[in-house]
């Protein structure tokens, strides 16, 4: 049961005719219909209750322009930071070259692995060089949508590649010749 005006529809608190209540029943066939009209509810609204209107519902009509503002495309760093980071890894790589050796790592097995499985370490080693050309691109050029196709590519045939060629310097160690 409705306690207050709030609760009817705001149609019953905007009419100005009273509402007509009718019992339809229909029929099939030839049978007539029975339409009576039962009763006439008129709603007489409480001035003092304000009237609570709900939105006007929107129109598919053609809005008013929108203007974008992008956020500025991404740039490089500055030179000298990318020259700077470009010197500490060049002078970082004749410390790590001299641990590799200081660890016992050594070209002259070099020629052993690539006669045993030319292709693996051909394309293992290939794989590294081209993801570093791939991160070079990624740098200079590339968006991130160009870079991660090709780095996906690049790293199956790196993994691939780098599990034969791990398999291929195992069997070597088992073997007794590194």
């Amino acid at each position: 049961m409705l306690q207050t005006q709030k609760d009817l529809p705001f149609q019953f608190l905007t009419s100005s005719q009273p509402a007509r209540a009718s019992i339809i029943l229909a029929s099939f066939g030839s049978t007539t219909p029975t339409n009576k009209h039962v009763f006439d509810l008129d709603v007489t609204r409480d001035a003092a209750a304000p009237l609570a209107l709900p939105p006007t519902p929107e129109r598919y009509t053609s809005k008013p322009e929108i203007n974008h503002i992008f956020k500025e495309e991404a740039k490089s760093p500055n030179k000298l930071i990318s020259h700077a980071f470009m010197l500490a890894v060049l002078f970082a790589l004749p410390g790590l070259i001299g641990l590799w050796v200081g660890l016992g790592g050594n070209l002259d097995h070099a020629s052993k692995a690539f006669g045993a499985s030319p292709i693996a370490h051909s394309l293992f080693f290939g794989s590294v060089v081209a993801m570093e050309v791939v991160f070079f691109l990624y740098y200079y050029s590339w968006t991130l949508f160009q870079t991660l196709p090709a780095a996906g590519v690049v790293g199956i045939v790196a993994y691939v590649s780098g599990s034969r060629a791990l398999t291929e310097v195992q069997e070597r160690r088992l073997a007794g010749q590194r």
